[in-house]
């Protein structure tokens, strides 16, 4: 029988066909892999992209077209779906540039539309009106370029959406949360190597504020029996140690240099007013004679040094006789970023005089309106009320120590909301009425001082 030769194996390999190379191609085709149809001035591939097209290796890569370029409007999601796709895409490809695990996930058109709302309302309610005007006119261009920013804009959005509606996060939110969180930790932990490029640094800015909002704004319960003080859980205090790090995330991003689209914020913080140069001794006699005493701040030989409670009870009797208005909430920050360690450590031991001090400050803090802090300074208030009576009691004064806070946070002995007594039913208004005629000026100067919120 013949021998039957084996038929050779075809080659299954696919062969690729000879195509022309692109030599020409536009700097941005070329950072994206694809193959640019070399048209001048501005190929298909970054047309249909939205990005401006370029040949000269020199200029800067991806940016956006100019018909598209941020100003203060956002796509709505009442735009063409090209306008919006193209804003996804440059966003999207911010993301791609990020680690293997970032890459997973990509924006959407959902998302595109909470960041809309995030310009139109939720950015207005941060810092004075000049301050929320800058923050509006940069965020959004700034979270498009960078993913770690735009994940805490719609975390905070998403947070104002339910506020007063459902007590619960969302999904959504807990994951943008942690996106962005994680991500801004990781740009912060290499900052230090100097490696960040102007853009980021006004970015991390925003970002801080932004995040110091969120951890406000988030309020475990609506009861004031179920959070911190009266309960203790890994996060107590959270609030108090992100502020505190505003200054060193200021001196990390120096808005004042000259490339920084923020620089506006620095002219506006050093022309504010400052706060009255009053001595310690004669800006403490604002503080009920009774919380002198017990504090031990009348002593001759009280200093920083020598009192834990020096230095924040003398910023918190500066800060008395201010009004809780939008332009001095800044000044309403030095309670938070001068307050030392040894402060810090008694508010985590829950020490009844250093929550006293912290009480008058959230009585205070409860007149703004702001929808991210005011719900904490109402219900932390309550709680840290509630604390003292409860295990506190037999503390000198403390039921008298506690009606300026109290009158604040319940209306009637109960209640949500509470009230602004008048400064006459006060029984030491009277020093504060005379401080605020001499030194103080009225109540309405405020210390200089470098962050904003």
């Amino acid at each position: 029988m013949p021998t039957r030769n084996p038929t050779p194996e075809k080659d299954l390999t696919r062969k690729r066909k000879a195509h022309t190379k692109s030599r020409g191609g536009c700097v941005n085709c070329k950072i994206r892999h694809i193959k640019c149809d070399e048209i001048k001035p501005c190929c298909r591939r970054c047309y249909i992209f939205g990005v401006a097209c370029s040949y000269d290796r020199a200029s800067a890569h991806l940016q956006p077209l100019p018909a598209i370029a941020f100003t203060n409007t956002i796509p709505s999601p009442n735009t063409t779906l090209s306008a919006n796709t193209q804003v996804l895409g440059l966003l999207n490809d911010s993301v791609s540039r990020q680690s293997a695990k970032e890459m997973a996930f990509r924006f959407s058109l959902h998302d595109l539309e909470i960041v809309n709302r995030f310009h139109a309302r939720t950015i207005l309610t941060v810092g004075n009106e000049k301050a929320a005007g800058i923050y509006q006119r940069e965020s959004v261009r700034l979270a498009f370029q960078h993913p770690f920013l735009c994940h805490l804009v719609i975390t905070l959005t998403l947070m104002h959406d339910r506020f007063n509606i459902s007590e619960k996060q969302t999904t959504a939110e807990l994951f943008h949360w942690l996106e962005g969180t994680s991500q801004f930790n990781s740009i912060i932990s290499g900052a230090s190597r100097g490696n960040l490029t102007s853009s980021q640094k006004d970015a991390v800015w925003i970002a801080s504020i932004v995040l110091g909002c969120t951890t406000l704004a988030q309020v475990d319960s609506n009861n004031p029996e179920e959070i911190w003080p009266m309960q203790s859980t890994p996060s107590d205090l959270d609030w108090l140690k992100i502020s505190t790090g505003k200054s060193e995330i200021w001196r990390l991003v120096n808005l004042g240099r000259s490339d920084s689209a923020l620089r506006e914020l620095c002219t506006d913080f050093a022309g504010g007013q400052p706060l009255p140069t009053a001595t310690d001794s004669e800006s403490l006699k604002v503080l009920p004679p009774e919380l002198i005493e017990l504090l031990e701040l009348g002593s001759p030989t009280a200093s920083p040094a020598t009192n834990p409670y020096y230095g924040s009870a003398v910023v918190l009797a500066r800060l008395l006789p201010l009004a809780t208005t939008a332009d001095n909430l800044i000044h309403f920050l030095q309670f938070i970023i001068q307050m030392t360690p040894r402060f810090m450590l008694l508010l985590e031991d829950k020490d009844p005089r250093a929550l006293l001090l912290l009480v008058y400050y959230h009585a205070k803090i409860s007149q703004d309106g702001r929808w991210w802090w005011r719900k904490r300074a109402m219900l932390e208030g309550q709680s840290i009320c509630i604390f003292l009576e409860r295990y506190h009691g037999n503390t000198s004064h403390l039921e008298m120590l506690l009606e300026f806070p109290k009158a604040h946070f319940w209306k009637g002995g109960n209640g949500y909301y509470g009230w602004d007594p008048p400064r006459s039913s006060l029984p030491w208004s009277s020093s504060l009425a005379a401080l605020g005629e001499g030194a103080m000026v009225a109540g309405e100067q405020a210390t200089v001082v470098q962050v904003s919120s």
